[in-house]
């Protein structure tokens, strides 16, 4: 049964069981096809993944990350240096000072791994950052384009199962986003 038809059943009830019916039909609440309803639905998921802003920051961080890989890499390989020939003084120190030389070794390695995690965090805390800025300019958006339309609720769109294409602002959302905010200057950390 559709909603007007309901409807207009509703208000013929109405009508029959309380006196002066007539007017209580016209009162009677609008069906949702009468009255548009002041929700929107905002792919935010998908408006960060497509925002020219995130994708400017994911270049920079994704650029650093392969300069920081490079170095790791370089490290790696004077690391595996400094075992070769640890290797081959083994036969010709003594015990002792061949363990306090494996000693020295392991606290290099020790610091290479740590400043490895150190410039991870960094690298994920710099990319956190940049891409709040990018969260703060679409709420700015959202907020704007639920003032102009008189929108009372706007909901995500992973957390709606069916809704009409018509309350869907993304694209305009992302639109408006992407003229605001076209990229984002992420402040990395310094190389080595």
């Amino acid at each position: 049964m559709s909603a007007r038809m309901a409807a207009a059943m509703l208000a013929a009830l109405m009508s029959i069981a309380a006196p002066g019916g007539s007017a209580i039909a016209q009162t009677a609440a609008p069906s949702v096809a009468q009255a548009e309803l002041p929700i929107a639905v905002v792919d935010v998921q998908g408006i960060m993944r497509a925002a020219k802003a995130a994708k400017a920051i994911h270049d920079q961080i994704e650029t650093r990350r392969s300069a920081y890989q490079e170095e790791v890499a370089a490290e790696e390989r004077r690391l595996r240096v400094a075992e070769q020939d640890l290797s081959q003084q083994r036969a010709v120190l003594a015990p002792d000072a061949y363990q306090q030389k494996v000693r020295e070794f392991q606290t290099k390695v020790a610091e290479v791994q740590r400043q490895v995690q150190m410039r991870k965090r960094e690298l994920d805390e710099t990319f956190a950052r940049a891409m709040n800025e990018v969260r703060k300019s679409l709420v700015a958006v959202v907020a704007e384009i639920a003032e102009q339309r008189g929108i009372k609720l706007v909901l995500f769109k992973s957390q709606i199962v069916i809704a009409e294409k018509s309350l869907d602002v993304s694209d305009e959302t992302l639109q408006r986003l992407n003229e605001r905010l076209p990229t984002v200057k992420v402040e990395l950390p310094a190389l080595k």
